[in-house]
């Protein structure tokens, strides 16, 4: 049975498999790459096809409903006996009780799987743990806790970077010629990333995983921006540096993809299911066929840093047949004229997108509408 243990908190119990008596926890809390969607399809592999115990934490607003960057992320003490954290955030600002938790964990040297925006996963946050902001400058903790676990943070000089261009230039990401016999990189070909590619500086002592390739088209094709060289997009590191400052021993996986049309891509799922297994010590289960097909229905909608799906609360993703997310779920921020505008962006090259907004709100193509002329 698959049922919230708390409010805002999702478990999924698998029954047999590769995971079973393992509990793996995903902390979804992003402004925009949907780790509200990316962690449940992944939760939901790990568990159905593998056999985990999965539980998944979302940001959330006032009114319990999924939230990216909300500054409530309830469920933090299932930490307390995860066998591997799995980490999409982006400028979180949490209550101090709930920050105690997640450092409690890195402190006892937990392994981590962090994506894309996790380099940068904290910003505003005072006092106590202002330490883990991303531009933090302290000697004691520079970077906060994005640069001293992961390696990055959103610094162009020291960190990573935009490279490319986010709803027009698609990215290809393929395993690194140094660690093709990596366990992580078995079966894993090709990813076509709908992210924008990042510009990542290799962390001292780093394996390299996967490079990134940026495209001159927005979905996948052989239409290489020979103007951007490849970069690298992923790797592991075997420690990090916990908030006391104290070095712990433990793996760590990093990847700059992750977006919730991503995971469209099987390769892009399989590095991400192989991730886990090698990252959790369970390396030794990892083959190149494992199942990695999506449980349930699975309708990512476009990342964008403003508009998203709007008043879904964590129960409503619960068991393995509803989809992610709900088939009548609406979206927010269409009452902001601005941000409307903005998303014309978001649709230009998602037809099918475009073409149910324009259903449902005719008067933003409307003369003098937001989105007049796209």
């Amino acid at each position: 049975m698959i049922t919230p243990v708390v409010a805002g908190t999702l478990v999924y119990e698998g029954s047999r498999g590769i995971g079973k008596g393992k509990h793996i926890v995903f902390i979804a809390n992003d402004h925009e790459y949907r780790s509200e969607e990316s962690c449940p399809a992944i939760a939901r592999i790990l568990a159905k096809r593998h056999g985990f115990r999965c539980t998944v934490l979302f940001g959330l607003d006032e009114d319990g409903a999924i939230k990216g960057g909300g500054r409530d992320n309830p469920g933090m003490d299932a930490l307390e006996d995860a066998d591997l954290l799995f980490f999409f955030t982006r400028f979180m600002n949490l209550k101090d009780e709930q920050v105690d938790l997640l450092v409690d964990y890195f402190e006892r040297g937990g392994p981590v799987v962090g994506l894309r925006t996790s380099t940068h996963c904290f910003n505003g946050q005072k006092g106590k743990w202002e330490k883990l902001n991303f531009n933090y400058t302290g000697a004691d903790y520079r970077g906060g806790l994005g640069e001293q676990i992961f390696g990055n943070t959103w610094h162009k000089e020291r960190g990573q970077s935009h490279y490319g261009s986010n709803h027009v230039m698609g990215s290809r990401l393929t395993p690194d010629a140094s660690a093709a016999d990596h366990p992580i990189l078995k079966g894993v070909r090709q990813i076509h990333a709908y992210s924008g590619a990042y510009k990542s500086q290799s962390p001292v002592g780093a394996v390299p995983l996967l490079e990134v390739q940026v495209l001159n088209t927005f979905h996948a094709s052989d239409d290489i921006n020979t103007e951007k060289p490849i970069v690298n997009a992923g790797w592991t590191l075997d420690s990090y540096v916990a908030p006391s400052g104290a070095k712990k021993q433990a793996r760590v996986v990093y990847a700059s993809y992750g977006a919730s049309e991503d995971l469209l891509s099987e390769d892009g799922r399989r590095f991400l299911v192989n991730a886990c297994l090698w990252a959790g010590g369970w390396e030794k289960k990892i083959k190149a066929n494992l199942n990695v097909d999506i449980v349930g229905g699975y309708a990512p909608t476009p990342y964008n840093n403003g508009i998203s799906i709007a008043g879904v609360k964590p129960e409503e993703l619960a068991g393995w047949e509803t989809q992610v997310m709900p088939k009548d779920a609406q979206f927010g921020s269409l009452d902001n004229p601005a941000m409307v505008k903005k998303y014309g962006r978001v649709l230009k090259n998602r037809p099918e997108l475009r073409a149910r907004v324009a259903v449902e709100y005719p008067e933003f193509f409307a003369p003098g509408g937001p989105l007049e002329g796209f």
